[in-house]
């Protein structure tokens, strides 16, 4: 099977009646990073939260290695499909971050021992050993995302959703955690994430799936970025280095490979942090 996730004609409305999503049929493939890229209000979270059953298929089907995502299969679902939230105190209820992280792992029905030993590393890898016994209400944002990172880790799941998961992070623990999910890639995990970072899907990501008004406008590699028309349509901006070497044979997809090529060139190399920031 090449395919984690299988996505048919899937159609929402919101309790109003507003449309939130128009027929979208996807596939995404296994083992890989895709971005689901557009606009507030282009229907990415919606799409997310259907991809482990936390938002119910009104009309369509979404399948998870041939799993319907439906009322009866939502344990074994969610064991393969760990989803993190854009907020997290969405995701935080427990009296202690510890309690936090245990809770998926323990609701899994592992024994104490493997809780304790998933818990102790996804804290160690995230890097928030001195807030294992603080409350989550007491934290700030970044300190909040982090431990909601953790609990995901802990849950090991083989597909790992995520809505905007590096917004609230400063720009060390967020390349922390794309090194945290560039190794889980390379495991063999699948990463779904949404984002309106062009240069942030241009530079890491895959695949991607371009979104706009609920409807999937194109989806494919990363070189439906520099497709103007495309981005245009969706209301995105090309991203920087493909608008710098647009009219060039060479094509960086980083700072640090634009870096390497201007050097290679006897140019100096690029010192800034904008939008296409070293780490992406």
């Amino acid at each position: 099977m090449t395919h984690a996730l299988e996505i048919d004609n899937l159609c929402y409305a919101y309790p109003d009646g507003t449309p939130a999503l128009h027929g979208i049929s996807l596939r995404v493939k296994k083992e890989k990073k895709t971005a689901l890229l557009g606009t507030n209000g282009s229907g990415k979270t919606t799409l997310l939260y259907h991809l482990n059953g936390t938002i119910p298929a009104q009309e369509g089907l979404v399948r998870v290695k041939d799993c319907p995502v439906c009322k009866e299969n939502l344990p074994r679902v969610r064991r393969m499909v760990g989803l993190l939230f854009d907020n997290p105190d969405n995701q935080l209820f427990s009296t202690t971050v510890y309690g936090d992280i245990a809770f998926g792992p323990r609701n899994m029905g592992f024994a104490d021992e493997e809780i304790t030993k998933r818990v102790d590393e996804a804290i160690r890898r995230v890097g928030i050993e001195e807030l294992a016994e603080r409350p989550p209400y007491c934290l700030s944002l970044g300190q909040k995302k982090r431990a909601a990172i953790a609990g995901l880790l802990a849950m090991e799941p083989e597909i790992m959703v995520c809505d905007e998961p590096f917004s609230g992070l400063d720009p060390a623990v967020a390349g922390q955690f794309r090194e945290i999910l560039d190794h889980l890639k390379g495991q063999g995990k699948t990463l779904v994430y949404s984002t309106h970072d062009v240069d942030l899907a241009y530079g890491w990501a895959d695949e991607v799936v371009v979104m706009k008004e609920g409807r999937i406008l194109d989806s494919g590699s990363v070189d439906l970025l520099c497709d103007e028309d495309l981005m245009q349509e969706a209301s995105l901006q090309l991203p920087m280095l493909a608008e710098m070497f647009k009219n060039s044979a060479i094509k960086p997809r980083t700072a640090r490979e634009a870096s390497r090529i201007l050097s290679g060139f006897g140019l100096p190399a690029a010192e800034g942090r904008g939008r296409a920031a070293d780490g992406v």
